[in-house]
């Protein structure tokens, strides 16, 4: 017999891609008829990730000393730390927000060639995709390749990952968990335990510092959550699987685990090294109690599934982001896991792996109950062990909710061997039932159509700001950037993202802190914003233009190093009625020196 060539391994990998390709199109629809005027997301955090996009490829074309005059390009002026945006109040250190560094430099030619909104909606199209590969990797350790090929999609579009792309990629993006378990099962199980090491030892540890390494550039939350969970899965290997580890065996995982974490901080220190910089916060970025997953939650459809409402009907401590709402496995699914591991549980082929990602399961979803546990929102445990995580630093920081992705990863992987199982012994009628039930499960669980809104641009971004706004030009933009959960409340940051970072902007939405407040969400106020404050948030009438109040205003944003304001008189969510801001402006500011394309500049130098 000869053994299969790389094409031959590949093939079947490669028809799957494409597979999942098509139906993640499928479910993307309607941002993949337009993909550079449509996202699929509920709140407003697109903005954000699209201007983190198109950052990172305006440092990549200002490092290659190219643009569109030919000159370095832009303003952003570091990959972690930059002053592009709250420019008047020291910048943002981009370690300590969701800057999606590292899968920002892949897309960086994307992002040149069709701009970071089309470049955020590929990623947006490709996550499901990535997921499920390697979550297959995973899976194929231990089932065939049919069974392991549709557990993993089960996991590539789940609930948790279709929730989270709603404006969430780096959440969703959760690609690091199963390679994680991949290589710690293959330090563990794959070699004799008379080898140490060998080729595989250094490729996995190597392999495991590269994806903890790039995971610090995506998301440290979700690499914090890897950590937990890996620490229930060594739980559950410990105690579920002792015939198929030696202490050699462990020696080996150690030894593997320091030299891979060696390697992720080595990848990770410009990261680790800019979260010590200035504005960084100085607390836990989220309060806790509030992000804790309901007992109802895996039962209850929320927003991305076809038999979901849109929303959840379980009570919350506060409103919460749907994209946040991504436990919903469905009854039959849960019904499914406990058959299958309840009658195969004694068979040598399943029984370890059964054992294993149950008590992985388990432990993780017990924890994303977070503290206290609820059950349709109302405490039923005061204190539940995810207190115990709640009192670590850095680890404080992880909103339990996201931690279901891992029990999710279990769950399917219990799954996948009931449906193993039923195909091998598809001819008894047990084995029929039990299939019958899965496609039950992955009907109640599969996603529907994703809705997505209009992503709104003037004109004058992308035609006309190179010939009234001279590059490097600090810009208060307006409406500004505010930490709204809500669709266009940040869309300032995408305009500076679509003109390729040709100004700064005084604005921004953003994690980091100030002299008054030791975690922030949004720039500061300037002293327009003060005056204004009531009109923004509670509809009030706009001040006198006139006033001397306004007057020392409009002189402290210009003293302050302020060019121009940029008003777009149609952007959503601008405070005020019909053109009442315009008025406001033209009254305090005078005529603006330019009026097309959707906007109307204010110079300041006048």
């Amino acid at each position: 017999m000869f053994a299969p060539t790389l094409r031959q391994r590949a093939r079947p990998w490669l028809w799957y891609a494409l597979l999942l390709t098509v139906a993640s199109i499928c479910v993307f629809g309607q941002v993949a008829a337009d993909p550079g005027g449509q996202v699929a997301a509920g709140n407003d955090d697109s903005s954000l990730f699209i201007w983190w996009l198109g950052h990172a490829a305006d440092i990549v074309a200002t490092q290659l000393g190219f643009g569109t005059d030919g000159t370095p390009s832009g303003t952003a002026n570091g990959l972690l730390y930059t002053e592009a945006m709250n420019t008047l109040n020291g910048g943002v250190n981009g370690a300590w927000n969701t800057s999606l560094a590292g899968l920002a430099l892949i897309l960086a030619p994307v992002t040149w060639v069709v701009g970071p909104i089309v470049s955020y909606n590929l990623l947006i199209i490709s996550i499901p995709v990535l997921v499920s590969l390697a979550t297959a990797a995973l899976f194929t350790r231990f089932l065939t390749r049919i069974p392991a090929f549709v557990a993993a999609g089960g996991v590539g579009f789940s609930s948790y990952v279709i929730a989270q792309t709603s404006g969430h990629p780096n959440l969703a993006f959760a690609v690091a968990p199963p390679l994680v378990a991949l290589i710690i099962i293959r330090l563990l199980f794959r070699t004799p335990s008379s080898v140490l090491f060998n080729r595989e030892f250094w490729t996995l540890s190597l392999g495991l510092g590269a994806v903890l390494g790039f995971q610090f550039y995506v998301s440290t939350e979700v690499l914090a959550g890897t950590f937990i969970a890996a620490l229930c899965l060594l739980v559950g290997i410990a105690v579920f699987g002792r015939k198929a580890w030696t202490l050699t065996s462990w020696v080996r995982l150690a030894l593997g685990g320091v030299l891979g974490s060696a390697v992720a901080l080595l990848i990770a220190l410009p990261l680790l090294l800019t979260m010590r910089g200035p504005n960084a916060p100085d607390g836990a970025i989220r309060p806790h109690g509030v992000w804790n997953t309901d007992l109802l939650d895996p039962i209850i459809p929320a927003g991305p599934t076809l038999l979901g409402s849109g929303s959840s009907p379980i009570p919350r401590v506060m409103d919460i982001d749907a994209a946040e709402l991504g436990a919903y496995v469905g009854v039959p699914a849960l019904i499914a896991a406990a058959i299958i591991v309840i009658c195969l549980v004694r068979s040598p082929r399943y029984a370890t792996i059964l054992r294993i990602a149950s008590a992985t399961g388990l432990l993780v979803f017990v924890l994303s109950l977070g503290s206290p546990v609820l059950l349709n929102g109302s405490a039923v445990v005061d204190t539940g062990p995810f207190a115990l995580v709640e009192a670590i630093p850095v680890l404080n920081n992880i909103l339990p909710m996201r931690l279901v992705l891992h029990s999710t990863i279990a769950l399917f992987a219990i799954l996948g061997c009931g449906l193993q199982w039923a195909l091998d012994h598809i001819r008894r009628r047990f084995a029929q039932a039990l299939m019958g039930l899965l496609v039950v499960a992955a009907v109640c669980a599969i996603p529907g159509v994703q809705n997505s809104r209009e992503v709104y641009v003037p004109d004058f971004y992308t035609d006309s700001i190179a010939e009234v706004v001279p590059s490097g030009a600090v810009v208060k933009t307006v409406p500004r950037p505010l930490a709204w959960a809500e669709p266009h409340a940040d869309e300032a940051m995408v305009w500076q993202s679509v003109s390729s970072f040709h100004y700064r902007e005084t604005g921004g939405y953003f994690i980091g802190s100030s002299p008054d407040a030791a975690v922030t969400y949004v720039a500061p106020e300037d002293a327009i914003d003060e005056l204004l404050h009531e009109t923004v948030y509670s509809g009030a009438p706009f001040p006198d233009p006139d006033s001397s109040e306004v007057n020392a205003a409009v002189d402290e944003l210009r003293g302050s190093g302020v060019d121009y304001v940029v008003l777009a008189p149609d952007a959503p969510l601008l405070p005020g009625g019909p053109g009442e801001y315009e008025d406001f402006l033209n009254a305090s500011l005078g005529t603006p020196s330019f009026a097309d394309d959707g906007v109307l500049v204010y110079p300041l130098n006048r």
